[in-house]
């Protein structure tokens, strides 16, 4: 399988259900659905990887190395260099890595809002770091 998106098309029709019931299956919707079949999000989110691989059963390593988070190789080293190019050293991939393993262990308990806040409070964080390193430097 190339592509995610054909996949989860495969698991979908081998179901038998449409984008309609797959959306109302996880909560995602279905035109997000759509552009991810169709190749259109070629990234989808981890919580959406998550949700459709849960209704699909498809085992989560699996949906998140054809979505190229994680390689192929050992399926359980992420692609971190593909997603975040411009983490050049290892600590900095290795915190990345250790923040992606959270969101993908905790998703389930995380609604859109919890995302976005989440997310704001992470920008908040590295403008501080940020700050803090220009007074230091």
């Amino acid at each position: 399988m190339d592509s995610i998106g054909k996949y989860i098309r495969e698991r979908r029709t081998a179901k038998h259900l449409s984008m309609r019931e797959l959306a109302e299956n996880t909560g995602i919707s279905h035109t997000e659905i759509y552009r991810i079949e169709a190749g259109i999000r070629e990234y989808p989110s981890i919580r959406i990887l998550t949700a459709l691989a849960k209704a699909l059963e498809i085992p989560d390593h699996v949906a998140l190395q054809l979505a190229g988070y994680k390689s192929e190789d050992d399926g359980n080293m992420p692609l971190i260099e593909k997603i975040f190019p411009e983490l050049k050293t290892e600590k900095l991939r290795s915190t990345a890595q250790k923040i992606i393993d959270l969101l993908v262990k905790y998703s389930d308990d995380l609604d859109d809002s919890d995302y976005e806040g989440l997310i704001e409070h992470m920008e908040m964080f590295w403008e501080y770091t940020r700050r803090k390193r220009k007074k230091v430097g």
